[in-house]
């Protein structure tokens, strides 16, 4: 602890004036030699990677904050520094994403509610202010199936608490929700498991099971406890089926 610190190699040195991290630097050799550190390839495969690297350690990436080892899913914090308080919940199995069969088994059919338990504590706003949101395969950049966790906009709750809106297995109520107008099917529910699965709620309609890849699905709390919003939106012109479009994910607006 006292002694002097080893020095860093001539092939550094060379490089007068700039910060690197050479082999045979202590500090370098100690990060390749820890096991846990994620090493993630680029788009379509870097949440996969992650997701897996969480699951083997939760001190592998920063970005890593729960694991759950029964429901096979990791809680990680979306990187991008527009969405200052959105997260992700990711199957540690492989899933692609909202067209895969797989998202009508166990454990993966009841995502939506272990990532609103999970929403309590990441980003830990009020259930009538949080939101969750799936894309389309249209309007994805990764491979690997997650749920945006974050805040709603207050102008689609706004709209939300102004429609009549039955609940499932009601017809869904169609109306077009900001920023962009796009078209939503809506309708409620008071379970978020089994039955009741966003998966599952639209799914019902033959039309769309048969169109998996093309929907986009969210879910906003509401202001009455056990009740949630579910909504769809479908690949259609314009409209790529991006229901992550609902979020406010800087929780700014509330």
């Amino acid at each position: 602890m006292g002694g002097p610190k080893p020095a860093i190699s001539a092939a550094c040195a060379l490089l007068a004036g700039l910060v690197l991290l050479c082999a045979d630097h202590p500090a370098a050799a100690q990060k390749a030699a820890d096991p846990a550190a994620c090493v993630l390839p680029p788009r379509p495969d870097t949440l996969w990677a992650l997701a897996q690297c969480c699951e083997r350690s939760l001190t592998g990436d920063v970005g890593c904050r729960a694991y759950d080892k029964k429901d096979q899913y990791v809680i990680i914090k979306d990187n991008s520094p527009r969405k200052p308080q959105s997260y992700l919940i990711i199957p540690t199995k492989r899933v692609t994403g909202i067209e895969d069969g797989l998202i009508a088994q166990a454990p993966v059919v009841d995502f939506w509610q272990y990532g609103w338990a999970q929403s309590r504590t990441y980003p830990g706003f009020p259930p009538a202010d949080t939101a969750m949101a799936i894309n389309s395969a249209h309007a994805r950049t990764q491979n690997q199936l997650h749920i945006h966790i974050s805040c709603v906009r207050p102008a689609v709750r706004k709209a939300l608490d102004q429609a009549e809106i039955g609940f499932f297995p009601a017809r869904p109520v169609t109306l077009r929700l900001p920023p962009h107008d796009n078209l939503y099917r809506a309708i409620k529910v008071t379970s978020l498991s089994g039955e009741q699965s966003p998966f599952l709620v639209f799914q019902a309609d033959p039309a769309v099971k048969d169109r998996m890849a093309d929907q986009s699905i969210a879910v906003v709390g509401s202001v009455t406890p056990g009740q949630y919003f579910v909504l769809d939106t479908q690949v259609d012109g314009g409209n790529t089926a991006h229901a992550e479009e609902l979020l406010d994910q800087s929780c700014s607006q509330l």
